[in-house]
Parts: structure tokens; sequence; C-alpha cells
């Protein structure tokens, strides 16, 4: 398929031995009508005309062609490569090329074709790597991820040599790892994903640059990749999400929430662990030569100590090493003590790669000749650095810009680093990297980087090259700077020179040679910069030095006396600007032994790239008044010439000294405006400077007061951590609190037994713990929550206990989602099967559980006995179960169960019940439904009650009400324990009261007795209650409204089993005339 631009995907394939048998199964599967190109590079002989093309278009009805000529790719069209050439994408076409690999190296080589579809298509282009011996495409596959595309490997189950596809994978950049016949249907996903970057980069603007994504990865690696451009970053995320065939972002954060690996994978793709031996070559090249010249003056009592920042897997480490050894003479030369490399980088994998310093048998390819059996043992698919060379560096986990850096640095080698990184970000890198080196220190860039604001703070050594020099910011302590333009070695890497050996006292040859030859130039000389500061003096130039209260402090060339002053800056500009040798005039300034003196500046000629340097000579002469002044004719030519040179030499300042003063003037005058504008903004900064003065007074009260707050808020943050912590080591439940990454930050006791985590396992994934059997997928659940941002609370069964599992959501102040919290409580189903079946037996109460899927049934012996049967007669069937009920309450039951499986409502129905025995019975049935993680109905489960009792005691109750009435009689009792009296309804008519509105008691029952009666009453009352005995009386009753009318009673007492007396009873009714 195309993008928007018209650009069609061109897959690269590379197999070797077992390549067919994979091929053929890969065409077998390929989708139809993509657009896409696909081009074969099989390890083939040499010698021997190839079938592959034949053989591989009886496999696929894609039209297959063997490579004859260049040609520009067809969609949907399969190329084959013939033997003994290689094959090449190049400017819109198929190239076909003599091998450029050494002798005995496969072809066609699947590295080059992989490194030209990077270069032409980049994210547009595709690497599969398929079975065969060798690490051919392990490289390229690199290659390809760096620029966008998507690697992939065949599975190694089904490769009938692993050689290939495992060595492309130990390189850590394969995205995918599939059969053949996978690899063809995730093609067609890959393809149909547009790369439309818009989406994300609208997410990015709305959410503050993938928030959310960046703090799981944060949390899962500790690196913030904030401050990376965004750009790469939505770009590396694309294309993750089109490796896995994904087109939502939403889906893909979910994916990764539950996916360590995905983290992972997405982690090294943002770090581009990607590099080679020495890559661009132009560069090391002229590294060496400045590392011979480093190593040539470097104190001898000193150790080299050299820093190479994001390494990735070694291989420009071990570049670097080489060019060491190289300088000192090879190996055999090299004393591990006078050299210290500190290779970095966060990548663990790519630092145990470069620990082991074994790579691809194809790295030989980026190896000069000469170099390849002095540092590296080789086999027929690998190569090994020599532990000679290893042993020379220490490869350490280090982030450049989070971590210290190291100190006393003598090259810093920083490639290919800072072109992912924002300006604000990439400055601070380059801070922490000069305070890293020496004075005079070596930074060397990758080729599309540059120092950027630093400039001032680094020289040019190499602009084309990337090789830049810390200046010499202090002068005191500050080395010659004479090194720069000593001698060196005439090639880069040709045969091993001699072992670089000290001389006497310290010196070298070539220092010895430039300051000899300064002196004979002038034995009172210095050496000036282009910046006229004097960095070298030879001799004695003091009595030209004249020091004022008013001088500058500097070594420059302002120091000097006048005249002297004013020509050397002019002379020193002519001079470099010619190129040549130029003399100044000659100046009367008496002195012990010379009457006259003039200036000689000597440009040095240096390299077009480095800084300019002039050897500017003060020659004194010594001229007698009396011959100067005699009338000698030769004297006057002489003075003639002298004064015609003393005027040439002044037109030549004079006039750079126009030029170089009109453009001051020019530059004066825009200064003078700005300076202008910048007067009437400084006199306005000025009166807010005082106010600001005034404030940050103020401020700093402030601050000393907050800073005793942050103090004890410290204090207060310690003790609520300890808090947390012995909540969590003492708390019954299992608790684990998740981050954003879904890994664990804290757990309680009961959860690390749970899950099984071991004691001080820090930072690890919820997939990775031990789930107990019937526990649902913990990173679903808190995926979920993540997700909607609420609570969720399920319930399940895990073997002999009743689970209850709570996630709930945690937030900042500012409401970003910081976790999430999961509570597990536990019942234990056994102890509690026990209670229910004693509080079955005594309520006659039953409980059922209906397993949806497959309709099964499981009643407790209540519900045998409910339905009339016994368990030996065994559960029947849903259909059976429902038969029981009455043919008029069977859809209330299905009806209910629907309900109830639909919303999650519980029921509860009053049913009549069709007994095995035949009688009928009634009974209430409650039941709801319980659902799965993703709202599926599993069970139903509820209880069944015979209600046959409670309907018959109502039954009798109401008829003993209506007997009551009928006869006249009244109902009370009295609750000894409680003292709580009831009177039934009927009592209440009798007695004239309302039992809506009044009480009963049993001071208000005596009250209402004739006065001559209470004291009877209230006796035979008082006498039941202490002995037991039973009573009955006649008596005269007295009503609210005066009637007096006469009555009976009787009463009882009710004992219980220990004999205590619990409760008095009796009835009570009027006596008719």
């Amino acid at each position: 398929m195309r993008d928007d631009k018209g650009t069609a995907y061109v897959i690269g394939i590379a197999a070797s031995a077992g390549g067919l048998e994979a091929i053929s199964a890969l065409v077998q599967s390929l989708p139809h009508e993509t657009g896409a190109s696909y081009v074969i590079a099989q390890h083939m002989s040499p010698s021997h005309k190839s079938l592959m093309s034949t053989l591989v278009a009886r496999e696929t009805l894609l039209p297959v062609q063997e490579l004859v000529e260049d040609v520009v790719p067809e969609p949907d069209t399969i190329y084959v490569t013939p033997p003994n050439k290689d094959v090449t994408y190049l400017n819109g076409k198929l190239c076909l090329s003599e091998p450029a690999g050494r002798q005995g190296t496969p072809k066609p080589s699947a590295d080059r074709l992989f490194y030209s579809l990077a270069d032409e298509l980049g994210e547009k282009c595709i690497a599969i790597v398929l079975s065969g011996t060798g690490s051919d495409g392990s490289y390229g596959v690199q290659a390809v991820r760096e620029a966008g595309g998507i690697t992939i490997a065949q599975d190694q189950s089904t490769a009938k040599y692993d050689g290939m596809p495992a060595s492309a994978v130990e390189t850590g950049c394969i995205d995918l790892v599939l059969s053949p016949e996978q690899i063809a249907q995730h093609l067609k996903k890959i393809m149909a994903k547009p790369r439309d970057l818009s989406a994300l980069q609208k997410i990015g603007e709305e959410s503050g640059e993938h928030t959310e994504l960046l703090q799981i990865l944060m949390a899962r690696t500790q690196v913030d990749f904030r401050e990376y451009k965004g750009n790469t970053v939505q770009r590396r995320i694309q294309r993750r999400m089109v490796a896995l065939g994904m087109s939502s972002y939403e889906q893909y954060v979910a994916h990764c929430r539950q996916s360590s690996a995905e983290i992972d994978a997405l982690y090294k793709d943002l770090l581009i662990s990607v590099t080679r031996f020495f890559r661009d070559p132009n560069q090391f090249e002229r590294l060496g030569i400045e590392l011979r010249a480093m190593i040539e003056n470097h104190p001898q009592d000193e150790t080299l100590r050299v820093w190479v920042a994001g390494c990735a897997t070694g291989e420009e480490v071990y570049t670097i090493a080489i060019l060491i050894a190289e300088a000192f003479g090879g190996l055999s030369e090299l004393e591990p003590s006078k050299v210290q490399i500190f290779a970095t980088d966060i990548d663990e994998s790519a630092l145990r790669v470069g620990r082991r310093g074994v790579y691809p048998g194809s790295a030989i390819e980026d190896i000069p000749p000469h170099l390849l059996d002095r540092y590296f043992d080789r086999d027929e698919t690998k190569v090994s650095v020599k532990p000679a060379l290893k042993q020379l560096i220490l490869f350490s986990h280090h982030n450049v810009f989070q971590d210290p850096p190291f100190i006393n640095i003598d090259l810093v080698s920083l490639r290919n680093l800072l072109i992912y990184f924002k300006p604000k970000l990439q400055e601070r890198v380059l801070n922490r990297v000069h305070y890293a080196l020496k004075t005079r220190g070596l930074l060397f860039l990758g080729t599309s980087e540059t120092i950027g604001p630093m400039q001032l703070d680094y020289e040019i050594v190499s602009d084309r090259n990337r090789l830049f020099r810390k200046r010499s910011l202090a002068r005191k302590g500050v080395a010659s700077r004479i090194s720069e333009f000593q001698l060196s070695a005439p090639r880069w890497l040709g045969a091993t020179r001699t072992a670089h050996k000290p001389t006497q006292g310290g010196t070298d040859i070539h220092k010895d040679m430039f300051e000899g030859l300064a002196r004979s130039i002038g034995s009172n000389s210095m050496l000036v910069t282009g910046a006229q500061d004097i960095i070298r003096v030879f001799g004695d130039i003091s009595p030209f030095i004249e020091l004022r209260e008013s001088s500058r402090l500097d070594l420059s060339l302002s120091l000097l006396r006048s005249p002297l002053r004013d020509e050397a800056p002019s002379l020193c500009s002519v001079a470099q600007k010619r190129q040549e040798r130029r003399r100044g005039s000659r100046h009367e300034m008496p002195g012990a032994d010379y009457t006259h003196v003039y200036l000689e500046a000597f440009p040095i000629a240096l390299s077009a790239e480095s800084e300019r340097y002039t050897l500017l000579a003060i020659h004194k002469l010594s001229i007698d008044p009396e011959i100067e002044s005699g009338d000698s004719e030769v004297t006057d030519m002489s003075q003639l010439r002298q004064l015609e040179a003393d005027v040439a030499s002044t037109r030549e300042a004079l006039q750079q000294t126009i030029e170089e003063l009109q453009t001051s003037n020019e530059e004066q005058q825009s200064l003078n405006e700005e300076l202008q504008s910048t007067n009437e903004d400084l006199q306005a900064t000025n009166e807010e400077l005082e106010t600001s003065n005034e404030e940050l007074q103020s401020s700093n009260e402030e601050l000393l007061t907050v800073n005793e707050e942050l103090q004890i808020n410290a204090a207060e943050l310690e003790g609520v951590r300890r808090d947390l912590e012995s909540v969590l080591q003492t708390a019954p439940l299992a608790i684990l609190v998740i981050d954003n990454a879904m890994q664990i930050s804290r757990c309680s006791e009961p959860a690390r037994r749970m899950f099984r985590i071991t004691e001080g396992l820090e930072r690890m994934h919820l997939s990775q713990c031990v789930v107990p059997k019937g526990f649902p997928s913990l990173t679903q659940i808190a995926s979920e929550t993540f997700s909607s941002r609420e609570p969720r609370a399920i319930q399940f069964e895990s073997e002999s206990s009743l689970i209850s599992l709570k996630s709930v959501p945690y937030f900042n102040e500012a409401r970003d989602l910081r976790g999430v919290t999961i509570v597990i409580s536990e019942v234990d189903t056994e102890e509690m099967m026990i209670k229910m079946q004693m509080v079955e037996e005594m309520e006659r109460i039953g409980h059922f559980r209906l397993d949806l899927e497959n309709d099964k049934l499981h009643w407790s012996p209540e519900v045998f006995q409910i339905h009339g049967l016994t368990p030996e007669d065994g559960v029947p069937s849903l259909d059976d179960a429902i038969k029981f009920f009455h043919p008029d309450d069977r859809p209330l039951v299905q009806e209910a169960i629907e309900t109830s499986m639909r919303t999650g409502q519980p029921y509860q129905l009053n049913l009549r019940l069709n007994r095995a025995d035949g009688r009928m019975a009634y009974v209430e049935a409650r039941g709801t439904a319980q659902f799965d993680i993703e709202r599926r109905p599993l069970t139903i489960v509820g209880v069944f009650r015979d209600i046959d009792r409670e309907i018959t005691r109502s039954m009798r109750l109401e008829q003993f009400e209506h007997a009551q009435a009928d006869r006249g009689i009244g109902f009370y009792s009295y609750d000894v324990a409680n003292e709580t009296p009831y009177w039934s309804p009927n009592l209440f008519h009798i007695l004239g009261m309302d039992p809506d509105r009044d009480q009963a008691s049993i001071q208000g029952a005596v009250d209402m007795f004739h006065p001559e009666d209470r004291e009877m009453v209230s006796n035979y009352v008082a006498r039941a209650l202490k002995d037991g005995q039973p009573y009955s009386y006649r008596a005269r009753l007295q009503r609210k409204d005066g009637t007096i009318l006469p009555c009976k009673g009787s009463g009882r007492v009710r004992r219980s089993d220990s004999g205590d007396i619990t409760h008095v009873f009796g009835l009570f009714s009027l006596i008719e005339d």
C-alpha cells in the first residue's frame, strides 16, 4: 500500500541455508494488492545457475522475476537476486552490482540490501530475516530500525537453521518474531495502517507530549523522555503501533499497561541503540590524528581518560580503543594502567553486548583489514574483541542527563545522541560534558550534531569532522597550546609506529624544534591568538611591557608599551590576511643595549579549520647618533630605504586600520542605536529592580518561613511514610499499590504471601505475580481501572475461599492519575458453609447456584427437603427444576432470572411449589446474577425459604384475633427480661384505648382498675412474677369516662429451660350482666 506521497513499501527478505523452505511458506500466504514489492536476497553458490525464481513462482500467484538489470520495482511483484551479485535500492530502482564483501562473505549481501532500503525509503521499508547460518542481515536490521522501518525475524523454532534469525534477534532491533506464515499475515496489517502522525501530534498537544505513556515509561525505566524531541517520540510510538497492527493510541496505551514486554520494546526503540565499527570513517581518521598528538603530549604519570556516552552495543568504544592502541604502538606496547575508557549507556541489554565483545561476522566489513587480526578473533559466524583490548574499557549504566558526570576526562565521545534531544536538554548535556573535560580536552560529536550555544566554551578543531576542544578559561595553570601546531604522524592508520617513549626531561622533539625555530626568529617574541591574547612568551619582553592603574589585567597585546601597543594588532592582522611575514616601523625606545626597536609578525599556517596564531618578534637596534647625523651618502640612502619601508609598512597598517575602522564605525553606529534603546530599557529596568529588591527582601523572609515549614512537612511526611509502611505490614488484607507502568510499588504482607512476591523485589510488573487458582487477570482489572478512572469491585470463588476484590484509582492534587490500589479480602467458604447449614436447618432456608455456562444446578440439602426430595435423588436439570413450580408461576421465575442476568438487579418472589410427594408448598425465592470482569453473567445464586409454617402461623394468629373479638376477650403478655408489655388490639378496645395513640404498660393497666381493686390485682401479678403461681380474679374496671364495668382476668408464667420466669401472659374480659 502507498502513503499520501505515493511511496510503496519495499520489503527485503534475507535467507541462507534452509531459506527455500521458509521463503516458500512465506510467499504462499503473501497478501495480494498491497502495492508492495518484495526483494529476496538468498545466499547461493556463485558458480551455479539458480532455480530460485522458478521454485518460488510455483508457490504463489504473484509475479516472480529474476533480476538481470536495474529495474523500477513493480507493485505486488517478487524479485529474486541472481547468484554472485549484490542488490541495492538506489534512486527508486533495484540495482545489481558486484559483491562488495571480502572473499568468502555471503552473496548476495542482506546487510547491503537493508542499508540501501533504510537510506532510500526510511519508514517505508520492511526487513525480514529467515532461516540461515551466519549473521548476515544483523547490522542491516539495525539500520532499518534506526530509519523507522519494521524488522521481522523468523521464529527460531520454525527455522531449519537459526543462525541468521538468532543473530538478528540478539541485536535487540527486531520488532516481531513470527513463523513465515504469520509474517505474511502480519504484513497485511502493517501495510494497512497508514503512518499518519497527525493523530499522535494532536494527542501530544492536548495531553502534554503523550504524558500518560511517558509516565508509564518513566515508572518502568526511571528515564524521563519528556525532553526528547516530540517528533522522534511520535514516530517511535507510531512505529510500534504499526508493528503490532494497532491504529488507536488509546488501545496502544492500554496494551502497554498490560504488557511490560511492550514497554521494554518501546523503551529500546526510543533509545535507538544502533552503531557500527568505524562508522563515518573520515571522522575517525581525523580523531586518530588528534589522539596521536594528545598521547605524545600527555604527561607520562597520568592516565589517559576517555568517556564514550551513549555507547550502545560498544562498537564505537572499541573503535576508539583501537585508535588509542595504535597511537601507543599496538596492544603489546600499551599498559592497561595508561588508559581508562568509560563506556556508558542506559540500555542494559546493549551494555551486556558491549561487555561480551562478540559481534556478528558481518561486522568485519566495517573494520579496516590490517586491524582485523590485531584486535579481533573470528570464526565462521562471529567476531570477538581480544581480551587485551576489552580490559581497557569499563561498561557502566549511566544517564548522561540525570546522573553526575565523570571528571578529568581527556576525550568525550557523544556521537548521535544530541540529535534526539530538545535544545534545552542538549545545552544541559553539553554543560555536563564541559564540566567533565580537562582543559584542552576533546569533544567528538556525530555528523549531524553541533555545539550550539556552547561555542564560547569550545573551540573548533575540525568542524567538518565534528571535533571540538575545551577552551582555556583560566590563565593560572593553563597548559601550553603549542601542541596544536606540532608535527603529527604523517599517516592515520598505517604500520604501527614505534612505541611512545619519553625523552630525557619529559620534552618532545617537535616541541623543541618549534621553540628553537621561534627563538631563532626572535630572541624576544610571543605567540598571539587571533583574539590578540598572548599564550606563549619566548625570551624576555618585560622591557616592552607597561602596567598602569588603568591597564587591563589580562595577558594580551594591550600590555605592550606605546607605540608598540598601537602597531602590534594591525601588524598581526596584516600578516594573517596576507599570510606572509610583515615588518613594522622602527621606533625610538632607548634601553640598556639598544636605542630603537621594531616588530616583525610571522603568521603560522595551520589547517583552515583551526584557530589562527601569529609569532610576534621584538627586534632591538643600536644606532649611534653621531653616525646617523653624519652627511654620508651611504647613511642617507640607508635611512631613506628604512623610511620607505616604514612608510610602506605604515601604509599597509593604516589601510588595514581604515578597513577595520569602517567596519567598526558601522557596528558602532548600529550599537549606539541599540545602546540608546537599551539605556531606556535599563532605566525602566532599574526602577523595576529597585522594586524587585524590596520584594526579594520580603521574599527572603518568606522563604525562611517556608523553609521551616518544609522541614516540618518533611518530618511529617517521614512520619506518614512510616505509618503507611506500618499499616501495610500489619493490615490483614492483601493490598497492592500499582503505578502507571503497572508495576507494584508497595504491597502488604498478606499480598506478598498470596502472590508469592519476593521480599525486596521492587518495581515488579503486575503480570509477573503468581495468581492463585480461580483468580481473574489482575492486569486486566487494573488496566480497566486506569482506562475508566473509576473504582471496580468483583466477587469470585478461589479454591475454598470467597474473594472480594476492589480496584480503586488514586490521583494527585491536579487530578493526574498516579496509580491504582487493589484490595483483596477473603472468607473461608468451608467455615461459611458450616454456619450457613446451621442457619438453614434452623430457619428451613436452602441455597442454590445455577451455572449459566452449562445450565447446571447446585442445591443445598435444605432445598432438597423443601422440594420433597433427598440428596440421593440427585439435582434435577434446570427445566425439570422449573416444572416444580405452579404453572402460573413458571413465567415469573424465568422472567426474574433473565432480568437479573441483563441488569444485575436481585429478585424476590413468593411462589407455589408442587412437591415430589404431591403436597403444595409455599416458598420465598431470592436470587441475583454474578458476572465476570467483562460483565458477562456467570452464575445465578440465591436462597429458598419454606414459608408454609409462616403462612400457617399467620393464619392461626389471625383466627385467634377474630376469636378474641367475637368473645370479647383481650390477650396480654409481659417480657420479664426486657420489661416489655404486649396488649392485643382487642384488649386496647376493651380498655377504651387507641392502639395507635396509647402505649401498653403494667402500671397503666393497674391504674385503670377501681381504686379498691388495684392492690389486689398488683399482688396477683407480683406473686406470679416471684413464685410463678397462676392467678385469676374478678374486679371492677374504671374507664376514663368514669364508667365502672365488672371484669375478670387470669394469668400464668412461662419458664425457660433453666426454670427462670421469662414471661407472664393471660386473658382479660368484661363480665356481662
